[in-house]
């Protein structure tokens, strides 16, 4: 009850707050922000304001926009859209209504960002656009099942989340799951799963020879960079938010950045 009227009351002051903007609204039950954004009305659920994600999105703003000016310099026009690790949609609803993609194929096993994922696109008319059938699913190298989701920090961090063994969970290659796409764009944050998830979307790396804007774990640094040169891909933007891993824009090498 405490920790509700927190919650309350921390809805009230940002609401009280976005009363001198009028691109910004925030509903009074504190559940759904309306923003302007770049002409655009973008909504967004919100279920907890202490998310460091939908604390982004009360103030009427995607979340990582630095990493989102990359995705979009270098998303081709009217791309398919692949997101691995899609927590809430921030980065798919953005691909949707700030790039105009094709079709967004979002992958997320969190049963609890499941439902603000849904809620995100239904409120903004995306689902018709986007291919929800792998939803629930988590991706790697092999199938497998009898796992559960841990999250380090569940009120701060929804996406901080890892799989582990012990419950209903599943994850399945990424090859099976896209046979029949034809990829322009894969997005992958996988808190240190992206390894496995690379294997697993070899045939499909291969066939339709993607951008890929990928999260990379300080431990997986050296495994990672070796698969770029070994895979026909090249380095072409990197960013780094937190100390403990980067973000890598790669392209096939022909299209990539100079050394």
């Amino acid at each position: 009850m405490k920790e509700r009227r927190q919650k309350n009351a921390l809805l009230a002051r940002h609401a009280a707050a976005a009363v001198a903007r009028p691109d910004l609204v925030v509903s009074p039950a504190g559940q759904v922000v309306r923003a302007e954004i770049a002409g655009q009305a973008v909504f967004f659920t919100l279920t907890n304001p202490r998310d460091v994600i939908q604390k982004e999105h009360l103030a009427g703003r995607f979340y990582e926009p630095e990493e989102l000016e990359i995705i979009r310099a270098h998303c081709p026009q009217a791309a398919v859209f692949v997101d691995i690790g899609a927590n809430i949609g921030n980065h798919a609803l953005f691909a949707l209504k700030m790039l105009g993609v094709r079709k967004v194929i979002p992958f997320e096993p969190n049963p609890v960002a499941l439902a603000v994922l849904r809620s995100n696109l239904g409120l903004n008319g995306e689902l018709g656009r986007c291919d929800l059938a792998h939803l629930g699913l988590g991706l790697s190298d092999r199938a497998q099942g009898g796992l559960a989701m841990e999250v380090d920090k569940p009120n701060k961090n929804l996406g901080g989340g890892r799989l582990v063994e012990g419950g209903e969970l599943r994850v399945i290659r990424g090859d099976d799951a896209l046979a029949p796409e034809a990829v322009d764009f894969i997005k992958i944050d996988v808190e240190g799963m992206e390894m496995q998830v690379l294997r697993g979307l070899s045939q499909t790396i291969t066939r339709c020879r993607p951008v890929i804007f990928i999260e990379v774990d300080e431990a997986n640094r050296a495994e990672f960079l070796a698969w770029v040169a070994v895979s026909g891909y090249a380095i072409a933007d990197t960013f780094r938010r937190y100390p403990v891993n980067e973000n890598f824009l790669i392209k096939p090498a022909s299209a990539g950045r100079p050394a």
